[in-house]
Protein backbone atom coordinates (compact mmCIF):
# COMPACT_ATOMS: atom_id res chain seq x y z
CA UNK A 1 0.00 0.00 0.00
CA UNK A 2 2.84 2.26 0.43
CA UNK A 3 3.24 2.36 -3.32
CA UNK A 4 -0.22 3.61 -3.92
CA UNK A 5 0.21 6.52 -1.45
CA UNK A 6 3.44 7.51 -3.19
CA UNK A 7 1.76 7.38 -6.56
CA UNK A 8 -1.14 9.56 -5.36
CA UNK A 9 1.29 12.09 -3.91
CA UNK A 10 3.16 12.31 -7.18
CA UNK A 11 -0.03 12.70 -9.17
CA UNK A 12 -1.25 15.76 -7.13
CA UNK A 13 2.00 17.69 -7.38
CA UNK A 14 2.05 18.13 -11.13
CA UNK A 15 -0.17 20.79 -12.68
CA UNK A 16 -2.95 19.53 -14.85
CA UNK A 17 -2.99 22.43 -17.28
CA UNK A 18 0.30 24.27 -17.87
CA UNK A 19 -1.30 27.09 -19.89
CA UNK A 20 -3.37 28.33 -16.91
CA UNK A 21 -0.29 28.75 -14.69
CA UNK A 22 1.46 31.00 -17.22
CA UNK A 23 -1.34 33.64 -17.20
CA UNK A 24 -1.60 36.29 -14.39
CA UNK A 25 -4.72 35.90 -12.32
CA UNK A 26 -6.00 39.55 -12.12
CA UNK A 27 -5.69 41.15 -15.52
CA UNK A 28 -8.35 43.79 -14.93
CA UNK A 29 -10.30 42.66 -17.91
CA UNK A 30 -13.29 40.50 -18.14
CA UNK A 31 -15.33 39.06 -15.39
CA UNK A 32 -13.47 40.18 -12.18
CA UNK A 33 -12.77 43.80 -13.21
CA UNK A 34 -16.20 45.23 -12.41
CA UNK A 35 -17.96 45.09 -9.05
CA UNK A 36 -20.76 42.64 -8.86
CA UNK A 37 -23.23 45.27 -7.62
CA UNK A 38 -22.87 48.33 -9.90
CA UNK A 39 -25.42 50.30 -7.81
CA UNK A 40 -23.78 52.15 -4.89
CA UNK A 41 -24.53 50.89 -1.48
CA UNK A 42 -27.13 52.68 0.55
CA UNK A 43 -24.75 54.08 3.22
CA UNK A 44 -21.82 55.13 0.98
CA UNK A 45 -23.23 58.32 -0.59
CA UNK A 46 -25.24 59.47 2.40
CA UNK A 47 -23.27 61.95 4.49
CA UNK A 48 -22.46 61.22 8.09
CA UNK A 49 -24.92 63.47 9.92
CA UNK A 50 -22.99 63.45 13.18
CA UNK A 51 -19.78 64.49 11.46
CA UNK A 52 -21.56 67.31 9.63
CA UNK A 53 -23.15 68.55 12.85
CA UNK A 54 -19.77 68.50 14.58
CA UNK A 55 -18.17 70.40 11.68
CA UNK A 56 -20.93 73.04 11.72
CA UNK A 57 -20.59 73.43 15.49
CA UNK A 58 -16.80 73.83 15.16
CA UNK A 59 -17.28 76.38 12.39
CA UNK A 60 -19.79 78.36 14.46
CA UNK A 61 -17.43 78.25 17.45
CA UNK A 62 -14.55 79.55 15.33
CA UNK A 63 -16.73 82.33 13.90
CA UNK A 64 -17.74 83.37 17.43
CA UNK A 65 -14.06 83.43 18.49
CA UNK A 66 -13.09 85.57 15.52
CA UNK A 67 -15.99 87.97 16.11
CA UNK A 68 -14.92 88.29 19.77
CA UNK A 69 -11.35 89.06 18.70
CA UNK A 70 -12.60 91.62 16.20
CA UNK A 71 -14.77 93.30 18.83
CA UNK A 72 -11.87 93.33 21.30
CA UNK A 73 -9.62 95.00 18.73
CA UNK A 74 -12.33 97.53 17.89
CA UNK A 75 -12.76 98.31 21.60
CA UNK A 76 -9.00 98.57 21.96
CA UNK A 77 -8.91 100.99 19.02
CA UNK A 78 -11.64 103.07 20.65
CA UNK A 79 -9.55 103.10 23.82
CA UNK A 80 -6.59 104.41 21.85
CA UNK A 81 -8.75 107.09 20.26
CA UNK A 82 -10.09 108.25 23.62
CA UNK A 83 -6.56 108.23 25.07
CA UNK A 84 -5.34 110.24 22.08
CA UNK A 85 -8.14 112.80 22.57
CA UNK A 86 -7.26 113.03 26.26
CA UNK A 87 -3.57 113.57 25.44
CA UNK A 88 -4.42 116.25 22.87
CA UNK A 89 -6.59 118.02 25.45
CA UNK A 90 -3.78 117.79 28.00
CA UNK A 91 -1.29 119.12 25.45
CA UNK A 92 -3.55 122.08 24.64
CA UNK A 93 -3.96 122.83 28.36
CA UNK A 94 -0.20 122.71 28.98
CA UNK A 95 0.41 124.90 25.93
CA UNK A 96 -2.10 127.44 27.26
CA UNK A 97 -0.48 127.29 30.70
CA UNK A 98 2.94 127.90 29.14
CA UNK A 99 1.57 130.92 27.26
CA UNK A 100 0.11 132.29 30.53
CA UNK A 101 3.43 131.78 32.31
CA UNK A 102 5.27 133.56 29.52
CA UNK A 103 2.84 136.49 29.64
CA UNK A 104 3.07 136.61 33.45
CA UNK A 105 6.86 136.72 33.23
CA UNK A 106 6.76 139.59 30.74
CA UNK A 107 4.20 141.51 32.83
CA UNK A 108 6.13 140.93 36.07
CA UNK A 109 9.33 142.12 34.41
CA UNK A 110 7.51 145.30 33.33
CA UNK A 111 6.25 145.80 36.90
CA UNK A 112 2.59 144.79 36.57
CA UNK A 113 0.60 144.93 39.80
CA UNK A 114 -2.08 142.35 38.81
CA UNK A 115 -0.91 139.72 36.32
CA UNK A 116 -4.38 138.23 35.81
CA UNK A 117 -5.87 141.57 34.73
CA UNK A 118 -2.71 142.33 32.83
CA UNK A 119 -3.00 139.04 30.86
CA UNK A 120 -6.60 139.84 29.99
CA UNK A 121 -5.70 143.34 28.85
CA UNK A 122 -2.58 142.08 27.08
CA UNK A 123 -4.75 140.02 24.71
CA UNK A 124 -6.32 143.28 23.43
CA UNK A 125 -2.86 144.70 22.66
CA UNK A 126 -1.61 141.59 20.78
CA UNK A 127 0.88 140.73 23.52
CA UNK A 128 2.75 144.04 23.43
CA UNK A 129 3.53 144.92 27.07
CA UNK A 130 4.86 148.42 26.24
CA UNK A 131 1.60 149.43 24.55
CA UNK A 132 -0.33 148.06 27.52
CA UNK A 133 1.82 150.05 29.96
CA UNK A 134 1.18 153.25 27.95
CA UNK A 135 -2.57 152.65 27.65
CA UNK A 136 -3.20 151.41 31.21
CA UNK A 137 -0.50 152.76 33.52
CA UNK A 138 -2.56 151.95 36.63
CA UNK A 139 -1.74 148.24 36.08
CA UNK A 140 1.95 148.93 36.56
CA UNK A 141 4.00 150.15 39.52
CA UNK A 142 5.26 153.66 39.39
CA UNK A 143 8.98 153.96 39.02
CA UNK A 144 9.30 155.78 42.34
CA UNK A 145 8.45 154.33 45.76
CA UNK A 146 4.80 154.88 46.58
CA UNK A 147 3.79 155.15 50.18
CA UNK A 148 1.22 156.73 52.49
CA UNK A 149 3.76 159.07 53.95
CA UNK A 150 3.28 157.80 57.49
CA UNK A 151 5.63 155.93 59.72
CA UNK A 152 5.60 152.15 59.32
CA UNK A 153 4.56 150.19 62.38
CA UNK A 154 7.50 149.01 64.41
CA UNK A 155 9.91 151.40 62.73
CA UNK A 156 12.30 153.20 65.03
CA UNK A 157 12.29 156.99 65.39
CA UNK A 158 15.99 157.09 65.25
CA UNK A 159 18.71 154.60 65.40
CA UNK A 160 19.06 153.26 68.91
CA UNK A 161 22.32 154.00 70.66
CA UNK A 162 21.90 151.35 73.31
CA UNK A 163 20.02 148.16 73.91
CA UNK A 164 17.70 149.88 76.39
CA UNK A 165 16.65 152.41 73.76
CA UNK A 166 16.04 149.68 71.20
CA UNK A 167 13.82 147.79 73.65
CA UNK A 168 11.84 150.94 74.44
CA UNK A 169 11.28 151.68 70.77
CA UNK A 170 9.99 148.16 70.06
CA UNK A 171 7.61 148.22 73.04
CA UNK A 172 5.74 151.29 71.86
Amino acid sequence: MGNEADAAAVEGTEPQDTEVDDQPQNTGEGEGAEPQDPEPAEGKNTPNVHKLERDVANRDKRIAELEAQLKARADEGAGYESRLAELEKSFAASKEEAAKAKADAALTKAGCVDCELGRTALAAFDGDVEKLAEAKPFLFKAQGQMGTGGRQAGAADAEAKSIKEALRQTNR
